[in-house]
């Protein structure tokens, strides 16, 4: 399975999402969908960042994505490390 990972790297001020370091959204790169079982909560606008700033970048590099909140109010800024991964095990074919 081909997939990304946006991991939650720093928080600023109350995000209203809930998001700590560690927490994480996963998007199944195959079915182009968010991983449920492997995700955290999941904030509509920090979705925005992590999905442009995933289709920027080529598999097993990373990049750094920041949600739209500035944290000058009540709400906080997240920031994400995103990777893109591959799983070789799933992906023999033509090797045997």
């Amino acid at each position: 399975m081909r997939r990304a990972i946006a991991t939650v790297i720093r928080v600023t001020g109350l995000c209203n999402a809930r998001y700590s370091p560690g927490d994480r959204v996963t998007v199944n790169l195959d079915k182009v969908c968010i991983d449920k079982n492997e995700s955290d909560n999941l904030c509509i606008f920090a979705l925005g960042a992590i999905l442009a700033n995933m289709s920027r970048i080529r598999m097993n590099e990373k990049t750094l994505a920041s949600c739209p909140d500035p944290a000058t109010g009540l709400g906080g800024n997240v920031i994400f490390s995103i990777e893109k991964e591959q799983d070789s095990s799933e992906y023999t074919r033509g090797t045997e």
